[in-house]
């Protein structure tokens, strides 16, 4: 179980479990949602909005870039 930092659009840190992550996709051009493997109130996917681009966030999902300072 691999936790990365990320912020999200209120500039808070949040982690995510990469073992949890269902998809990846853009919302706005340096905004990306990642869709959780745990349901909501509503039985849908949790919906993080955590900012930069799709593949800066694949890449740190993969474990292929260093985390940000």
């Amino acid at each position: 179980m691999a936790l990365i930092g990320f912020k999200n659009t209120n500039n808070h840190i949040v982690y995510v479990n990469t073992d949890q992550v269902l998809y990846v996709t853009a919302f706005e051009p340096d905004v990306t949602i990642l869709a959780m493997a745990c349901a909501g109130h509503n039985g849908q996917p949790v919906a993080l909005h955590v900012r930069g681009g799709v593949e800066a966030v694949q890449q740190r999902l993969s474990g292929s870039q260093p985390a940000q300072r």
